[in-house]
């Protein structure tokens, strides 16, 4: 009888070793892969593979750039006085940046500048929600057997593995920087016009999940304010150009009592407004991601003081102070009535 249990249990551990073999090497999430990610048509956890390449790495860089998958078309070698990695993840928010951070000072990781980029994704997205348990946008996993344990157990599904191999096979790569790209910068393709994306710009960007948080939002935001000046680390915040579609939608929703509320508790750079940038499609992929021109003009504004006059008298490159806010505020809120949002019609 002990005979046979010992085979079963061999047998049982044989298959498992198995099960766990094809999903490491299937691995459609790059999970297993975080050191060098294949472009396989399939969305990588960034949130986790760039933390864990970041924590190998202690020393490689000593700035960081954190936002949504919008921030990823910032190019982390345009921002002088660092060398900075861009962070960004699918729809991650201020809660996601507190504890990466947190995370980073944990190891020993004090960077010198951190940059964050702030928009409605930031104040209508709760990250507890179910759209967040997504398997390319879990959360990385805390520092304790069960936690990792329950995170790796979730890329070992033999069914989702196999769905994902059909695209991964029809894929075709056509990005032959993305692994140096990866790893030295974090950052999404430069190369990519506007003109090469055939983007539906019919409606401003909004998710069924969206509901205003702006307290907690600010709140994360407030913590990681306090984190920075505690460890003597430059923060700079900046809010998105958002598509005026969905900046429209955001505003009507309350995006602006977001906005409000940041200037609370620290300065920041806007450039979220009615402006001749965000009005033009050919600034835009879709409704959700800006180009790389216009987060060039974003870092050549905030870091070396260029200022088109037009642009700043619509509200772009604006940096939103105590002393200003309430001024900046109502500004915003007397454009928003001017472009036909209800909210603030007279």
């Amino acid at each position: 009888m002990k005979k046979y249990i010992i085979r079963f249990a061999i047998f049982i551990v044989l298959i498992a070793v198995v099960f766990a073999s094809v999903n490491i090497i299937i691995d459609p999430y790059n999970i297993f892969h975080y050191e060098n990610p294949r472009n396989n048509g399939v969305e990588a956890n960034k949130n986790y593979i760039k933390t864990k390449y970041i924590l190998k790495h202690p020393d490689k860089f000593d700035s960081f750039v954190f936002g949504s998958s919008r921030a990823g078309f910032v190019n982390t070698h345009d921002i002088p006085g660092g060398n900075y990695y861009n962070m960004c993840s699918s729809e991650a928010v201020p809660a996601e940046h507190l504890r990466l951070l947190e995370i980073f000072l944990e190891n020993g990781i004090v960077p010198e500048n951190v940059i964050i980029l702030v928009d409605d994704i930031a104040c209508f997205v709760d990250p507890q929600n179910p759209y967040h348990d997504q398997l390319y946008r879990v959360p990385y996993p805390d520092n304790d057997i069960i936690s990792r344990a329950k995170f790796y157990y979730r890329y070992c599904d033999l069914v989702t593995t196999f769905e994902a191999l059909g695209v991964m096979l029809a894929h075709e790569d056509d990005d032959p920087d993305f692994n140096e790209r990866y790893r030295e910068s974090g950052s999404e393709r430069m190369d990519k016009k506007a003109s090469d994306v055939e983007g539906d710009f019919s409606e401003g960007y909004w998710s069924e999940y969206y509901s205003l948080r702006v307290e907690e939002a600010v709140s994360d935001i407030k913590k990681i304010r306090e984190l920075c000046d505690e460890n003597g680390i430059n923060l700079v915040i900046m809010t998105n150009p958002l598509y005026f579609k969905t900046y429209a939608k955001g505003v009507e929703n309350g995006y602006i009592d977001f906005l409000d509320a940041l200037g609370e508790v620290t300065d920041y750079w806007n450039f979220s407004s009615f402006s001749d940038i965000t009005v033009n499609e050919g600034n835009y992929y879709e409704t959700s991601h800006f180009t790389p021109d216009v987060a060039k003009m974003m870092i050549d504004t905030v870091f070396s003081g260029y200022e088109d006059e037009r642009l700043w008298s619509q509200g772009f490159g604006i940096h939103v102070t105590e002393e200003n806010k309430d001024e900046f505020i109502s500004f915003l809120k007397h454009q928003a009535g001017e472009f036909g949002v209800k909210r603030y019609e007279q």
